[in-house]
């Protein structure tokens, strides 16, 4: 193999290694799975596309108070418990965008950001996905 083509071979597999290294990776627990990313425009792409194939899809911003654009954020602490209080997800999102799989039924989702806590009441319905969004303070 020459120079040329052992170099175009090493940049191939490095670039396809690099790919793999930066896909979010799905974690499955007893009752659910979830998967959470977005960090990058490639990476938010790949997350965006793949949210309709998730029953719920929660995003995490900081509201700008100086009238900037508004930013995405991560590692903030997911928890999500059904109606008899069990926690069925407890996870750190790697990224702004965090999806789940769910069973049919009602939830509690909170999530905690800098020692800030905030929840919402959803439920989920077989076939549909939905989507919230959590508004951190600047």
């Amino acid at each position: 193999m020459g120079k040329r083509s052992a170099s175009f071979f090493i940049g191939l597999l490095l670039s396809h290694m690099t790919y793999a290294i930066a896909s979010p990776v799905e974690y499955k627990t007893e009752h659910a799975s979830y998967i959470s990313g977005g960090v990058g425009s490639d990476e938010a792409a790949e997350m965006r596309s793949m949210a309709p194939r998730y029953a719920l899809e929660i995003v995490s911003i900081v509201k700008s108070k100086s009238g900037q654009r508004d930013q995405y954020t991560s590692d903030f602490r997911i928890q999500v418990k059904d109606r008899k209080d069990t926690i069925l997800i407890d996870a750190l999102s790697e990224g702004p965008i965090f999806l789940a799989n769910l069973p049919k039924g009602s939830y509690q989702i909170a999530a905690t950001q800098n020692g800030i806590t905030q929840s919402q009441k959803i439920s989920v319905q077989q076939g549909t996905h939905r989507r919230i969004i959590f508004v951190w303070p600047d």
